[in-house]
């Protein structure tokens, strides 16, 4: 082998990138780096086909060789901005965006996607507190700027309002910022639509519902109960797609619901004017938005204005801060007296909770001897939502129980996984060795853990939502703590609405743990007829709520 051979393997990697064959380009570039190591040519495309392939450990390793042979341009630091910012490494990012001086003058996407970065993980309090307060300088910084505009086809920033909500605070003001400053950098956001049927009503109510998940994700198994359910006689349903969204068994059902004639699936395209053209032509009356904030390019179509009526609702439980939004579907057992003052929305407070949600289909279901382990903790939850605040509960837990052993689950990447479990290690007050990070399973696995445990853990400030509707598939009682915000209180508006008596919500991080460590320690009759009377009470009252069915087909026909 040779000098020629790593050229032969350089040039087929550079091939494949250009047909945009990324694993095959990567491929060739390592071989071609075997044969030549060190070559800089090799590790600059090796940095960069990492990042796209989302291996940015590998790329951080690519740049890390490079800056020791001296190698340095604008490119190089592009890179890194990105890589450093998908690693959560935030105080390498801030210290970066310093040396550069925040890459003003020089790359203006960058520099405003550092001015607006929010991180998504967090050591302790004062972290929190600082990010926020520097979020708010900077945007006020922006503000203040002249020539921000940017595209956004090509140059679409991610924004942080997603990952604003996992805090203790409320978002209405900041979020209302974020919105004004993002009007300011993407002017193409401003356009408004005027509805033709405001002038001459359609024949059925037109109503569009806009989601990239509509896919094995709880987005999708939130609002396909209401989709599927709507009235036919009055409803034209459309449904949007994103050319992101996984073509999964759960997309295949709405799919087939327009075999049926029930709807008209619409997948958009990476092109924002041609999406927004796209769906002004079905000429709807209402627009409902199941989620704003978790897809980016969906985000940027929630400032249109496509139709007379715009709803959203708690598949991202958080108010926008956007006017383009009229109305916040909730419920009055998730919101307190106060509620409104939260949301820039108008709240439509719905008598049950506002979706029809299917119960699971579980082929090999736990046998009653399988749901009576004791000091089994299970916390389900995404990752993003591990507050600092909630390992002091971890550590009460573990202390008082001297059995227990607390099972979480492993992010995708492993990259908040990683930084969760150096959190805790770094925690003297928590025994590690009981604490287990579990690998990726599938809905049926995670089901019948959840039956197998002996009790759930809700996390602090951002609580569970689907993950509790499916864990009632055997009842396992999941202890929360809520706060008066609408995202840590969809735990207990479900017990509210299954009717359960005495429901394990407690109002401090000692009543918590002293009720989890009951619970987690019943005898086996005891928590056996706990669980089947959770289960019972979902069973009734929880999965697939025909009364809420009649109730949303009649808030839709007001509008």
């Amino acid at each position: 082998m040779s000098d020629k051979d790593a050229k032969i393997f350089f040039e087929k990697a550079l091939k494949f990138f250009n047909e945009k064959k990324f694993d095959l380009a990567e491929k060739n570039f390592e071989d071609a780096l075997k044969l030549a190591p060190g070559r800089v040519s090799i590790l600059e495309n090796l940095a960069s086909i990492y990042l796209i392939n989302k291996k940015f450990e590998k790329s951080e390793n690519a740049l890390i060789q490079l800056d020791k042979k001296g190698v340095n341009n604008d490119k190089l630091d592009e890179i890194k901005f990105y890589v450093l910012k998908n690693l959560k490494k935030n105080r390498d990012l801030e210290n970066f965006l310093k040396e550069k001086n925040y890459f003003k003058d020089k790359n203006k996407k960058i520099y405003i996607n550092s001015k607006l970065l929010y991180p998504e993980f967090f050591s302790n309090d004062d972290e929190i507190i600082h990010a926020r307060k520097n979020l708010e300088k900077n945007i006020n910084e922006l503000n203040q700027s002249k020539d921000l505009n940017l595209k956004l086809d090509g140059e679409m920033l991610d924004p942080p309002i997603f990952n604003l909500s996992y805090d203790q605070y409320e978002n209405l003001e900041i979020n209302t910022k974020i919105v004004q400053i993002l009007r300011k950098i993407y002017p193409e956001v401003n356009q408004n639509y005027k509805n033709k049927s405001t002038d001459k009503l359609n024949e059925k109510i037109k109503i569009g519902f806009i989601s990239e998940f509509f896919s094995n994700h709880t987005i999708a198994k939130l609002f396909k109960g209401i989709i599927f359910n709507l009235d036919k006689n009055k409803f034209e349903p459309f449904i949007f797609h994103s050319y992101k969204t996984e073509k999964s068994p759960i997309f295949q059902e709405f799919i087939n619901h327009e075999i049926n004639s029930d709807l008209k699936n619409i997948v958009l395209s990476k092109n924002f004017q041609k999406n927004i053209e796209e769906i002004q032509r079905t000429n709807l009356d209402i627009i409902f938005f199941p989620d704003i904030g978790m897809s980016s390019e969906f985000y940027y179509l929630s400032f249109i204005r496509f139709a007379k009526t715009q709803i959203t609702s708690w598949g991202h439980p958080i108010t926008t801060g956007n006017d383009s939004i009229d109305y916040f579907l909730s419920s009055k057992l998730l919101e307190t007296e106060n509620s409104q003052k939260k949301f820039s929305e108008k709240l439509i407070l719905s008598d049950y909770l506002p979706m029809y949600f299917y119960k699971p289909k579980i082929q090999k279901k736990l046998l009653d001897d399988q749901m009576i382990k004791k000091n089994v903790y299970f916390c389900s939850q995404n990752l993003m939502k591990f507050h600092p605040h909630f390992d002091e509960i971890i550590a009460k837990i573990l202390r008082k129980d001297k059995k227990a052993k607390i099972l979480f689950i492993k992010d995708k990447s492993e990259i908040l996984s990683k930084k969760i479990i150096d959190r805790f290690k770094k925690n003297s007050l928590i025994d590690f060795d009981r604490i287990n990070f579990l690998g990726k399973m599938s809905v049926e696995e995670y089901i019948n853990l959840c039956g197998s445990s002996s009790v759930l853990l809700d996390t602090l400030y951002f609580g569970a939502g689907n993950s509790f509707h499916e864990s009632m598939f055997y009842g396992t009682p999941t202890v929360s703590m809520p706060t008066e915000n609408l995202k840590s209180r969809i735990v207990l508006g479900a017990y509210k609405q299954m009717q359960i008596e005495n429901p394990p919500i407690v109002n401090s991080i000692d009543d918590y743990v002293e009720t989890s460590v009951d619970i987690a320690n019943k005898n086996p009759f005891e928590m056996l007829e706990l669980k089947k009377y959770f289960q019972k009470q979902a069973n009734t009252h929880l999965f697939e709520n025909k009364n809420f069915l009649d109730e949303i087909n009649q808030i839709f026909k007001n509008f």
